[in-house]
């Protein structure tokens, strides 16, 4: 009831209506893209937490920082992902009607072009809406090539390798997960009004995320090094090169055409 009161009050006159959460490591190459991409279908601000990095991403962000769209927290924390999205839902479930709980080589869109402020708002009686991912793999590239990343990768796999991300209502949750979250009242859904579970089929219609998982092999190599924010363990090279392999079955420039439509 608490959490009820709190999601009515907020509701009235949030400072945001959508915002994104991220944990980034060695992201500085893609980050302009990332806020850049997010900013034109309707996310408005964006809490993003600084994970060890050592390149240049100060230098990217402070632009964003000084306009007021982004605010960065350092979070020095092995395997700081769901300690980080904790931290930003403590911090600012005053201020987001909804936070998206998602990472920098993940892009959330509508595909008919839609502002995705103006989807959301056939899902306020949800806690949280679940996202489906298309996963997309390297097209080809070895290195990283010029231009951005949505023009660049156009590969991805079938609907059979795929997942959710999590748009939660950071008023009704108390457990924040990588991909599902728990809620205080009800369960997150996708668009469908599905709850999730494993094995069903995916749904890419009204919301989608391309996953640009893999982006260059070189950029995978690097992936690898730099290890993962949500577990401990080390990744395993072949494996990842094996999956990556999956990932360029069938050509999907949604997209594009979703950024054309919108413009």
């Amino acid at each position: 009831m608490r959490a009820r009161l709190r999601d009515r009050a907020v509701s009235k006159a949030p400072r945001f209506n959508l915002t994104a959460c991220a944990i980034f490591r060695e992201e500085a190459p893609f980050l302009a893209e990332w806020i850049s991409f997010h900013r034109s279908v309707g996310f408005e601000h964006f809490y993003l937490y600084n994970n060890f990095s050592t390149d240049d991403f100060r230098t990217v962000l402070e632009p964003f920082i000084q306009e007021g769209l982004v605010t960065l927290i350092d979070w020095p924390r092995p395997v700081g992902q769901l300690s980080a999205y904790k931290d930003c839902i403590r911090r600012h479930w005053r201020e987001a009607l909804w936070i998206g709980l998602f990472d920098i080589d993940e892009f959330l869109f509508a595909p008919d072009g839609r502002d995705v402020r103006s989807v959301l708002r056939d899902y306020r009686d949800l806690p949280g809406v679940c996202v489906w991912q298309a996963f997309y793999g390297s097209s080809g590239h070895v290195g990283r090539p010029k231009g951005p990343v949505v023009e660049a990768y156009t590969m991805r796999a079938g609907p059979d390798i795929t997942t959710v991300k999590t748009i939660v209502n950071p008023r009704m949750v108390y457990k924040p997960g990588v991909h599902l979250s728990k809620f205080l009242s009800g369960e997150g859904m996708d668009t469908h009004r599905r709850a999730v579970v494993p094995g069903m089929p995916p749904k890419l219609d009204i919301l989608r995320i391309n996953h640009y998982w893999s982006r260059s092999l070189a950029d995978l190599n690097q992936k690898i090094r730099r290890g993962d924010a949500s577990t401990s363990a080390p990744r395993e090279r072949d494996w990842h090169f094996d999956f990556e392999s999956k990932l360029n079955v069938e050509r999907d420039e949604a997209i594009l055409k979703a950024m054309r439509q919108a413009g």
